[in-house]
């Protein structure tokens, strides 16, 4: 999926072009207080005019008299507009921006220069532009890189965008979007997905499907918190095993980690599943939680 490099500089060292460190001290605290309010929302300068909601976009701090590193993560949730913002009322392309995480450079990073500069190229990191493409791998190792943090709390985690797939469609025109939008919160939240991929390979724990945009990330326990995104509470599984597992028509016995099916799912295209063994990560401090396989087995149909 693609993703956005958007850059902040502060107005102390960028006087034409930076955004006071006061502004964004202030939208820092709208999202710690509620990410999902409408004020914890900012326009934000993007090169890209093709940007689509629900893409990823990352937040680097630019800058020469201070310490640089990336200090925001988040999504897209409004398309490119010429638009001002309150810190910078200038018209210019700005995309709607939901933050998971945004941090005070002052204070530290989400990921500082020393543990991007291996891999983020140089155009990224000096851009003239917030806003511009990231080249897939460079997105890939930056939720890798960010996935520790994200999986032991250090990034707040949208419900919205793990397992309740509610969003309002009136807010989106165009239908292509409102599919993309609804994958993506699906699929589950990139870090918590991320995780669950390299703990499984890139397989489906049930199929052994290795089509990656088929493969979802799904919570055993359902979302309740930051430590409900713990791979330990999380199965990768495609699609469709994901949806029947959600509705309590599909669970693992807690002792065999065998397959077993709803009464309504005997005599389907799904029958041949019953038995099957569920294929975990081979590192023992990533495999499922018997004590969340034994609460969602109690809650089949």
């Amino acid at each position: 999926m693609p993703a956005y490099w958007l850059t902040y500089k502060p107005k102390e060292e960028s006087p034409d072009r930076g955004w006071p460190l006061s502004d964004l001290r202030a939208l820092i605290d709208r999202v710690k207080q509620d990410p999902d309010a409408p004020g914890s929302t900012e326009w934000w300068r993007i090169a890209n005019s093709n940007a689509r909601i629900g893409e990823r976009v990352y937040v680097f701090k630019q800058g020469t008299r201070s310490p640089r590193g990336v200090i925001g993560v988040g999504e897209i949730v409004g398309r490119p507009e010429m638009v001002g913002a309150p810190s910078e009322p200038e018209i210019r392309l700005r995309a709607k921006i939901r933050f998971q995480k945004l941090v005070d450079p002052t204070a530290g990073f989400l990921l500082g220069m020393a543990a991007v500069d291996d891999f983020v190229p140089q155009s990224l990191i000096d851009a003239p532009r917030s806003g511009v493409r990231v080249p897939e791998d460079v997105a890939a190792e930056l939720e890798r890189r960010l996935a520790p943090g994200l999986l032991a709390g250090t990034l707040a985690v949208d419900s919205k965008q793990a397992d309740n797939p509610a969003y309002d469609p009136a807010s989106v025109a165009d239908e292509r979007e409102r599919a993309m939008r609804a994958i993506c919160i699906r699929r589950g939240q990139p870090a918590f997905r991320a995780a669950l991929l390299a703990a499984y390979g890139g397989r489906c724990a049930i199929t052994d499907c290795d089509i990656e945009d088929a493969l979802e990330a799904a919570h055993i326990s359902p979302y309740s918190g930051l430590s409900s995104d713990h791979v330990c509470n999380g199965l990768l599984l495609r699609a469709d095993i994901h949806t029947l597992f959600d509705c309590g028509l599909l669970a693992f016995d807690p002792k065999t980690r065998q397959v077993v099916l709803a009464d309504r799912l005997r005599g389907s295209d799904y029958a041949h599943l019953a038995g099957q063994v569920l294929r975990e990560p081979s590192d023992p401090a990533h495999r499922p939680s018997s004590l969340c396989l034994v609460q969602r087995l109690a809650t089949m149909r």
